[in-house]
């Protein structure tokens, strides 16, 4: 409400206009939207490719997924602006399954259930937990990406003939990431190789420096007309040699029908519970990496748009893209981080954006298709080796190699402000073990390696942490101790090896003002301890009880042992003397001791202080 007063001092209220539906979806700036839509279009269309080929697939199942998951994830996803298709994150895990018999009608399936994976997660809100990831593991997780993403390029560089024969295989499982250097597929020679490498550096210097100069045009567009020019021109014509083109391997492409109609193949086989165990350790894998790597991007568009995306209904958009993609013979896809940040670094902030960028990239694969099919696979390769560069986290390179310096050395060596930008030596291994663990298996088993150490290094430093301090009491044969940090179950050896139940009095009182009981781990070496204690004929009291470790007692004092005594807190929270006995197991004692309401804590400060004061105050 605006409030407007004229000079008489009346006032007037208006209400404010709110933007309509339309403007909503579509964006506050339509022609922004649309154009921004169509720079993505023309981008994705080499990348498309690019990653179809490093997942054994023909170009046209690249690019009808690209279209497919952009045009679903924008109507149904969670996050405006983001644009999402065919990814090399999943692209280098697919080989495997494509070699096989039937195995495109294989990998068809395990985007199917991709799809429905994906849906069943979002149901249950598994969006949120990637908040959860540590920063090591993310780093990790793009320099592995980037790693496996450019090894994978490799076997464009040997003869497409020899390498159509062998096949190509997993590149996300064991040794695959080098599987190139051990197929024994030989690499194109002499003046292919050379040319091959001219127009690889070409695209990739290209696509890598334009942004510098201009964005008006899509760098890796750009390069791979580049790339394009110097095959026909200089190589086929002034030298008379021919590099493989994308044409080699390449069949028309048409709008896409369900694959089971579709002539290219033949014979699918039916879906049975044979054939869902055979694909389900691919699926999961698929959509444990397009969840991890689209919730990543959306996290960061959210930071720099300063808005709020919707976790779970990404999750759902995009299982079923993936569902629509599977059936009608896609590759599946997530969020692309590259092509999310041309979008809404060019102003695009609605959903009209990502739908537009699907809708060009139909148009663009169905008219000009032959063109695409003359592109120099060299250039794809470059474009592919620039996303690796820009994927990779060059600086985790100083951190890694300054948490690794010896502290006399970096004193020595560096000056104050390099030696001071350091990382825990526990945080460098993360990221080493990740990249390295995501080139010898796979993306979301790298992952889950990398959130295992950082849980048990976490685990390890803070099961010290927890502190008791004993003080006395006037009352004789009282002892105090007041417990402070989280006892759980990293800490609970710890905590036990702090108390000698043989010096103390027979009446002992755990303070928890400031302790919590976090867990059953945390319980049981309460346990324990009421047990010491009682086995020495002592009494253990547990009182002044946090609300979250008052929580955690009051659901598990059936699981208290005799030994303990619980004192609660707030008067309102505990039964009548006759309920309490009737509800309470009998081996559990429960007494009223006075105590303090510790959610009131800051208020009596507070009031203290202005009485001291005074009212006039």
């Amino acid at each position: 409400m605006v409030v407007a007063s004229d000079s008489e001092g009346s006032t007037e209220t208006e209400d404010l206009p709110k933007p309509s539906v339309f403007t909503r979806i579509l964006g506050a700036n339509f022609r922004l939207e649309v154009l921004c839509g169509l720079t993505v279009a023309l981008a994705l269309v080499p990348e498309a490719v690019a990653f179809a080929l490093a997942a054994g697939l023909p170009p046209d199942v690249g690019l009808n997924s690209a279209w497919i998951i952009s045009v679903f994830t924008a109507i149904f996803g969670g996050r405006p602006g983001m644009i999402c298709g065919a990814t090399g994150s999943l692209a280098v895990l697919v080989p495997g399954t494509v070699s096989q018999e039937h195995g495109k009608e294989l990998l068809f399936y395990a985007v199917i259930v991709m799809g429905l994976l994906e849906v069943v997660l979002g149901l249950l809100s598994v969006g949120t937990l990637v908040k959860l990831i540590p920063v090591p593991v993310m780093i990790g997780f793009c320099n592995g990406l980037a790693l496996v993403i450019g090894l994978a390029q490799i076997s464009n560089f040997k003869d497409p003939e020899a390498l159509h024969q062998h096949g190509r295989e997993s590149s996300g499982r064991r040794l695959d990431s080098f599987h190139a250097f051990t197929d024994g597929v030989p690499f194109v020679q002499g003046k292919v190789l050379l040319f091959a490498g001219l127009i690889t550096a070409l695209s990739f210097f290209v696509s890598l420096f334009l942004p510098k100069l201009s964005t008006r045009v899509p760098s890796a567009l750009v390069a791979i007309l580049l790339g394009t020019a110097f095959e026909w021109l200089v190589a086929r014509i002034a030298f008379d040699t021919r590099t493989p083109i994308v044409g080699d391997i390449a069949s028309q492409c048409d709008f896409p029908v369900p694959f089971w109609f579709n002539s290219d193949y033949p014979n699918p086989p039916p879906f049975s519970k044979e054939l869902l165990i055979k694909v389900l350790p691919l699926s999961v894998t698929m959509a444990a990496v397009g969840l991890l790597e689209s919730l990543m991007t959306l996290n960061l568009i959210d930071e720099i748009t300063k808005t709020k995306g919707n976790p779970t209904r990404e999750c759902l958009g995009q299982g079923l893209a993936n569902l629509v993609c599977g059936c009608f013979g896609g590759m599946g896809g997530c969020a692309m981080i590259g092509q999310s940040m041309i979008n809404i670094g060019s102003g695009a902030r609605s959903r009209l954006s990502s739908l537009s960028a699907g809708a060009f990239l139909l148009a663009i694969v169905l008219v000009a298709y032959p063109a695409i099919k003359q592109i120099p696979v060299s250039a794809l390769v470059g474009v592919m080796f620039n996303v690796c560069f820009h994927t990779f986290e060059w600086s985790s390179l100083k951190l890694i190699f300054l948490a690794a310096m010896p502290l006399q050395a970096r004193r020595r060596f560096l000056s104050a402000k390099a030696s001071s930008q350091q990382i825990r030596r526990t945080d460098a291994l993360v990221i080493i073990v990740v990249t390295l663990v995501t080139l010898f298996t796979d993306l979301a088993t790298a992952v889950a390696v990398g959130m295992v150490i950082s849980l048990f290094v976490f685990a390890l430093e803070t099961s010290n942490t927890i502190q008791v301090v004993a003080r006395e009491d006037s009352r004789d044969g009282v002892k105090v101790y007041d417990v402070h940090g989280t006892l759980f179950f990293g800490s609970t050896s710890h905590f036990l090896e702090l108390f000698d139940e043989d010096k103390d009095p027979d009446d002992v009182r755990l303070v928890f003002e400031t302790g919590h009981v976090a867990d059953f781990s945390a319980v049981q070496a309460l346990n324990k301890l009421g047990e010491r204690y009682g086995s020495v004929r002592k009494r253990l009291t547990l009182q002044q009880l946090m609300p979250k470790t008052h929580r955690v007692l009051s659901r598990a004092q059936g699981l208290l042992v005799e030994e303990i005594t619980l004192s609660l807190d707030r008067e309102e929270v505990l039964p009548a003397r006759e309920t309490a006995s009737a509800v309470v197991a009998t081996h559990l004692h429960i007494e009223r001791i006075p105590s303090v309401d510790h959610s009131l804590l800051v208020d009596r400060e507070l009031s203290r202080s202005d009485e001291e004061a005074g009212p006039g105050l």
